[in-house]
């Protein structure tokens, strides 16, 4: 993720708070769709009790090193120091909760491209924990709950299947 993709999103999520504000077990959400920046991607920006910080939880469709097509979740706020502070080749394993249904999810730090911070980036690690996010996101008619990291947060899933559609598919 370049610096420049982060800053737009940061802006858009920002800028939808003006319009949008929803509390569920957070103290404040607002969400960009999958229509909004036309490029794959969705966000949520929340704060959580009282905090002045925004947190930024992310979605991307994009291709695998081997060409699949995969859906990506970032997390780019990292509050303990200690957790991400480099570079990883190697991805650890964790759990997603989505929609009541826990998915265990690959995730490894990653560097932005332009700035010297780290985030971690998760996607589903079994086929079919990738096969039940992918449907999940394609048949909701409404946000998709995501407990993620001792958070609950609201996921838009509006415009999901015409971006997963459009993204290319497998490589061949």
């Amino acid at each position: 993720m370049t610096t420049l993709k982060f800053m737009k999103l940061l802006m858009s999520l920002l800028l939808g708070s003006l319009f949008f504000t929803n509390v569920h077990a957070i103290d404040y959400q607002t969400t960009v769709p999958w229509t909004k920046n036309n490029d794959g991607s969705a966000g949520v920006a929340y704060s959580k009790e009282y905090s002045e910080e925004i947190k930024i939880f992310e979605a991307s469709i994009n291709h695998s090193k081997s060409g699949n097509q995969r859906l990506y979740f970032n997390d780019l706020y990292i509050e303990d120091i200690n957790s991400c502070k480099y570079k990883t080749s190697t991805p650890d394993s964790t759990t997603i909760v989505f929609n009541g249904q826990a998915v265990k999810m690959l995730r490894w730090c990653k560097k932005f491209a332009n700035a010297d911070k780290y985030y971690y980036e998760l996607t589903p690690e079994t086929d079919r924990g990738e096969s039940y996010v992918i449907n999940i996101f394609k048949v909701a008619t409404s946000p998709i709950e995501i407990q993620y990291d001792n958070e609950t947060l609201y996921f838009p899933v509006i415009g999901f299947t015409k971006a997963w559609n459009s993204a290319g598919g497998n490589a061949i």
